[in-house]
């Protein structure tokens, strides 16, 4: 029996408009264009993105590389294009030009000169036409004269522009195309695009970075100026090489862990404006994946840990070139990775130690900022409203106290149980403490005499829920109402058969109410 061969040569129509769905946003897949602008040599590249006074986007991206001919026109149009010579391209799978154009635009113009004496030329790839024409792309040796016009402005010899036309996905129908609504979609996309270039190319656009050769790049001709995530002053906490092995060789990743100043200290060191300018906040802690300089992924914690706020200062650095991109996965977007689990287990490893004393200073700078922004008054009408109503309240009975070892005895309908206790001034049924053990929001304790509750000031749920709301007394007066009838509900319900059980609840409660507060703002951010 003999197999026999036949054709599965892919249904264009199907295929093109399959691929337009990748999942990508619009910063991946202007990224993924600039890419190819740096592979073909570039030092500038200009992004232009706009509403014409019709209301109808402009997109292009020129810059002044080596430019192509008819074949390479074609070639550079072609889903999975020839492999470029140089392995480090940051043009990885000859995919990214289309996949990325056509996410948000149904025709992708493509004009290039490749000599100073050579004419311009322009390729079309027109997903209306594919059903016609199947995967056949049309060449004009007379280039748009629109193309022509960038090529002329922005170049001095060779180069290419690429043009988006018939944009349906980037941007929804508004009643006037041109009005103010329209105009403000893009301009958010134009913000986002600016941050993100300057955070993805950061080694290309500073001249002063050797790691990457220098390219300027433009948007809507204003410069685009490179963020660097770790500079602002941040303390670098590691600094290693971690060998890789491929089977055939060994190479090696680069990992680097930094420490970002606090809010105060950026402010103190570089104005107002430098938390801002530094991205402080929970979103922006992580590793930054770099391959080939070009930063392609994060930040985040590559599923090792989640984005918690207590790690805020803490961002690393993993850099990696083209040898490695089979060992991470390096997706077609270039812009996820993943991590084995032999390389995951040396960089949790790793960073272990650099993310346990970023969380230490920010432990430090949240205390010293709450206790500035705390009023010393602040629980003062609660403990007078409990004071008032507590003998009215059904609760324990105190039995005695030993302030040597920090408990009470007390005796409610079950027996005689011990609690904790600390001294105090009479008149204190609620009291907020610098820390609680186990990162706990409340923990009942008899506070002198009186049943009580302990509230925990650098609980993520004090700083964003107590704060804010230090002027409305009636808010405060509430939370702690709360938690203190939870308190006095444990004490008449305490058995040391069920002391564990009540902990447990008492852990789980404040774990649910850390993560249910993680998204609201801090009153004003360390």
């Amino acid at each position: 029996m003999s197999a026999e061969l036949f054709e599965v040569t892919p249904d264009p129509e199907r295929i093109t408009e399959s691929l337009r769905d990748t999942g990508y946003i619009l910063n991946t897949a202007v990224a993924d264009i600039v890419d190819n602008s740096i592979a073909a040599g570039a030092d500038s590249v200009s992004v232009e993105l706009k509403l014409d006074p019709r209301g109808k986007v402009r997109f292009s991206v020129t810059d002044n590389g080596v430019g192509m001919d008819r074949s390479g026109l074609v070639n550079a149009l072609k889903y999975g294009s020839a492999r470029r010579p140089d392995p480090s391209s940051l043009g990885k799978f000859g995919l990214g030009l289309k996949t990325a154009s056509t996410s948000f635009a149904r025709r992708l113009k493509l004009t290039s000169k490749s000599g100073i004496d050579s004419p311009a030329a322009t390729a079309i790839w027109d997903l209306d036409l594919v059903p016609s024409q199947g995967w056949q792309v049309s060449v004009d040796s007379k280039a748009d004269p629109v193309d022509a016009g960038l090529l002329e402005r922005h170049t001095t010899g060779t180069g290419t522009v690429v043009r988006w036309e018939k944009i349906d996905r980037l941007i929804r129908d508004y009643k006037d195309p041109a009005g103010d609504r329209a105009q403000g979609a893009i301009k958010r996309h134009v913000s986002s695009l600016r941050d993100h270039l300057a955070m993805v190319f950061q080694r290309f656009l500073d001249p002063s970075d050797k790691r990457a050769s220098t390219v300027e790049i433009s948007l809507n001709q204003a410069p685009i100026e490179a963020w660097d995530p770790f500079g602002f002053g941040s303390d670098k906490l590691l600094d290693v090489s971690i060998p890789v092995d491929l089977g055939d060789k060994t190479t090696t990743m680069h990992l680097k862990a930094f420490v970002m100043p606090r809010k105060t200290e950026l402010q103190a060191a570089h104005g107002e404006g430098a938390p801002a300018m530094a991205r402080l906040g929970n979103k922006t802690q992580g590793i930054y994946v770099y391959r080939e300089n070009r930063l392609i992924h994060g930040p985040d914690w590559l599923n090792m840990w989640a984005q918690e706020p207590h790690f805020t200062l803490c961002r690393a650095e993993l850099s990696f070139d083209h040898e490695l991109d089979l060992a991470f996965q390096v997706d077609i977007k270039k812009s996820t990775i993943i991590l084995d689990t032999a390389l995951a287990d040396v960089v949790f490893k790793a960073l272990t130690p650099p993310r346990r004393e970023a969380e230490i200073r920010y432990r430090d700078g949240q205390r010293s900022r709450v206790k500035d922004m705390t009023d010393p008054e602040l629980h003062a009408p609660s403990n007078a409203a409990i004071q008032d109503k507590s003998k009215a309240i059904p609760n324990a009975t105190l039995q005695s106290t030993d302030e040597s070892s920090g408990t009470a005895e007390i005796r409610n309908d079950h027996g005689v149980v011990k609690v904790d206790f600390v001294q105090s001034n009479s008149g204190v049924f609620v009291e907020a403490v610098d820390e609680l053990r186990d990162g706990i929001l409340y923990q009942p304790a008899y506070i002198g005499n009186n049943p009580g509750v302990r509230i925990s000031k650098s609980h993520p749920y004090y700083e964003k829920v107590y704060l804010p709301n230090q002027a409305s007394g009636n808010t405060i007066q509430a939370l702690d109402s709360l938690l203190w009838a939870l308190a006095s509900a444990e004490f008449r319900s305490a058995q040391d058969s069920t002391r564990e059980i009540f902990e447990d609840i008492r852990y789980d409660v404040s774990r649910a109410l850390k993560k249910l507060v993680e998204d609201l703002p801090s009153p004003d951010s360390e």
